[in-house]
C-alpha cells in the first residue's frame, strides 16, 4: 500500500473513532457540563434573576384571570379529584422560577432551554407554566444548571384534559390535547354527546404524580363534529404568545 493511501486511511480511522466517541455517555456528560458552564456564564454576564418583581399591570391581570380559572375548576371537582384521582395539590408543588435563555433556530422544534437544572431542584417530566397557571410544556431533558422544555406545540406532547364547567351538576368533557402541525393545539377523542362551547376553558387532568389538576391549557376557539364519527374535536387557543415567553415556572414535587 502506498504511503499516501496509508495516510488517508489513518485520517479516516481517526475521524470514525471521534464520531463514535461523541455518542458515548462520557462524551454526553462532557457536553452537558460544558453547556452548564455556558449557562452559568451567560446568567452572570447578563444578570438574569428570578422573575416576580417586574410584572406589568397587564401581566398581573392575566395571571389573576388564569389563577381564577384554575381555582374555579379545582373547587367544583375538589371531592372527586381527591377521592378518585388522588391528584397532587397545585399549591403543594414547589414553584421554581427560570429564564428562557435559548430557543431553537427551527421554531417548529417547539423547545426552550432554561437556566435552571438538577442543582436547583428540577427533574424530568415536570410541568412548566407561565403567568402562574398556564401550561407551557414539560421538562424533557435536564442537566446540572439547565433544562430543555418540550412545549405543548411539540409533536410528541400529549396531555389529558377536560373542560371547565360552571354548573356543579354538569359533567366536564374529557379529551386528549395534542399539537397539530406544530402551529396549533387540538383537543380530540371527545365523546360526541359531550357538551362543548366556544370560549370554554380547558385544564389539565392529573397524571397522579407530577401534573396537578387544573393547569390552564387554553380556551376553545372552534368545534368540529364530523358526521358518522364517534368523537368531536376542538381547537384550543393558548392564553399567551409562545414567541414572547422569557420566563417560566417549573412545578416540582416538594
Amino acid at each position: 500500500m502506498k504511503r499516501r493511501n496509508k495516510l488517508v486511511f489513518g485520517i479516516l480511522a481517526i475521524i470514525l473513532i471521534a464520531i463514535l466517541a461523541s455518542f458515548t455517555p462520557i462524551a454526553q456528560h462532557v457536553r452537558n457540563r460544558t453547556w452548564d458552564q455556558i449557562v452559568l456564564t451567560a446568567t452572570t454576564v447578563f444578570r438574569f434573576h428570578d422573575n416576580g418583581g417586574s410584572q406589568s399591570l397587564e401581566e398581573k391581570n392575566k395571571q389573576l384571570t388564569l389563577e381564577n380559572t384554575r381555582l374555579a375548576s379545582e373547587l367544583i371537582d375538589y371531592d372527586r379529584l381527591r377521592s378518585q384521582l388522588k391528584a397532587p395539590s397545585f399549591d403543594g408543588m414547589q414553584a421554581i422560577s427560570a429564564h428562557v435563555i435559548s430557543r431553537p433556530i427551527d421554531t417548529l422544534q417547539s423547545e426552550y432551554v432554561i437556566n435552571k437544572g438538577i442543582e436547583e431542584g428540577i427533574g424530568s417530566d415536570e410541568a412548566v407554566v407561565v403567568n402562574g397557571s398556564a401550561l407551557v410544556g414539560f421538562v424533557s431533558q435536564v442537566s446540572l444548571h439547565s433544562a430543555v422544555i418540550q412545549t405543548v406545540l411539540h409533536p410528541k406532547t400529549s396531555v389529558t384534559a377536560e373542560t371547565v364547567v360552571t354548573d356543579s351538576g354538569a359533567t366536564p368533557a374529557r379529551g386528549l390535547v395534542t399539537s397539530q402541525f406544530q402551529t396549533s393545539i387540538h383537543m380530540g377523542t371527545i365523546p360526541r354527546d359531550a357538551t362543548l362551547s366556544v370560549g370554554q376553558n380547558v385544564v389539565t387532568t392529573s397524571n397522579g404524580s407530577q401534573i396537578p389538576y387544573g393547569i390552564v391549557i387554553g380556551s376553545i376557539s372552534s368545534i368540529s363534529k364530523p358526521e358518522n364519527e364517534a368523537y368531536q374535536q376542538a381547537v384550543i387557543q393558548l392564553p399567551y404568545n409562545p414567541d414572547a415567553i422569557e420566563a417560566v415556572t417549573v412545578l416540582a414535587p416538594k
